[in-house]
């Protein structure tokens, strides 16, 4: 299914871009969720290029996922410092946070089924961070003297996941819990050492009926070693957590935050081709907060709140469209498939 459609974020401004969603089955199996790969390029009214693929496959039985992305963007961006302090301090400005990005990832996690619900699994993460056009202060900046402007990074790691969801991609209810570690190595090709522990938790409950959940998550990032590039922090912010935050304005070594959203997908008057009552439209309503820390003790919390609506494109595949307000911040999405 092809699509053309304007979005705004914080990051991008105002951005056109075109792309499809591609889903499929690997296995002629009735049982068998359908996999998915949403991709997009796009441009925007700051000269931000944006190309991301994501993928969602489920091999024969489910026996095996893989799951992961690929993302390339060159786009203007902004650094505020590490630590809560100078997100909060440091104003945004031309010579003073402004520079210009250009990223690439390749992120790829093979998930082994070894029980009913659990899967186990090795983790792949090669990405590369070049920072141009840095104004002063930027390059004043302590982390940026030690690590340098381009950043390259390749790290192995290992997957252990609970995942009782009935849908991957939309979950209607269940319980996933997943501990991520990730390496990085120069023996592996990269330029950094340094490690990673990613923790998440989700849980999702129908409210008397399907199509209508309360959904919570809690997920903490912990990064270890004694140089951690100033690109590979933690960060609070973007399309994917804490909306309504510009990415990576607030950035350290470690990150928890925790969210709760409601999730409701209307319901026709009358039947539709399909033979039911459900609508392709809905909305989601939600409450957050998160922190970063230099160590575990978490003291700054930022709040986090919005609302969205939702376009059903295939089955339990939605195009989701948020508005999200943070401390001083706002921030406007569109973009495919849910938060978490």
């Amino acid at each position: 299914m092809p699509y053309i459609a304007p979005s705004y974020t914080p990051e991008t401004e105002l951005l056109i871009s075109g792309g499809g969603l591609i889903t499929f089955k690997t296995h002629k199996d009735r049982k068998l969720n359908l996999s998915s790969i949403p991709f997009s390029v796009g441009y925007s009214t700051n000269q931000s290029f944006s190309l991301r693929a994501l993928n969602v496959i489920y091999w024969k039985g489910d026996k095996m996922r893989s799951i992961g992305e690929f993302q390339l963007r060159d786009m203007p961006d902004n650094y505020w410092g590490i630590g809560y302090e100078n997100g909060k301090n440091i104003p945004k400005s031309d010579s003073t946070t402004a520079y210009t990005r250009s990223h690439m990832r390749f992120y790829q996690r093979l998930l082994f089924r070894t029980g009913n619900s659990l899967f186990l699994g090795p983790v792949f993460d090669i990405n590369i961070t070049e920072a141009k056009n840095a104004n002063e202060l930027m390059l004043l900046d302590p982390n940026i003297k030690e690590n340098g402007t381009d950043i390259f990074n390749t790290g192995i790691g290992f997957e252990i996941d609970y995942d009782s969801r009935d849908f991957v991609q939309n979950a209607y209810e269940g319980v996933f819990i997943s501990g991520i570690f990730t390496y990085f190595n120069e023996f592996l090709g990269g330029e950094t050492n340094y490690g990673v522990i990613d923790i998440d938790y989700r849980q999702y409950i129908p409210i008397k009926r399907k199509r209508r959940t309360l959904a919570w998550q809690v997920r903490s990032r912990m990064a270890a070693g004694e140089k951690i590039p100033w690109s590979d922090m933690s960060i609070l912010g973007g399309p994917d957590n804490m909306r309504g935050y510009t990415l990576g304005h607030y950035r350290d070594r470690n990150m928890l935050l925790a969210t709760t959203e409601y999730r409701h997908m209307f319901m026709r008057k009358k039947l539709n081709k399909k033979g039911n009552y459900n609508s392709r439209f809905g909305y989601v309503l939600w409450l957050g907060a998160g922190s970063i820390s230099p160590n575990l003790s978490y003291r700054n919390w930022l709040p986090s709140a919005g609302g969205g609506i939702r376009l059903e494109l295939q089955p339990r595949m939605n195009i989701r469209v948020d508005m999200g307000i943070g401390q001083d911040e706002t921030g406007f999405y569109v973009t495919f498939a849910e938060v978490f």
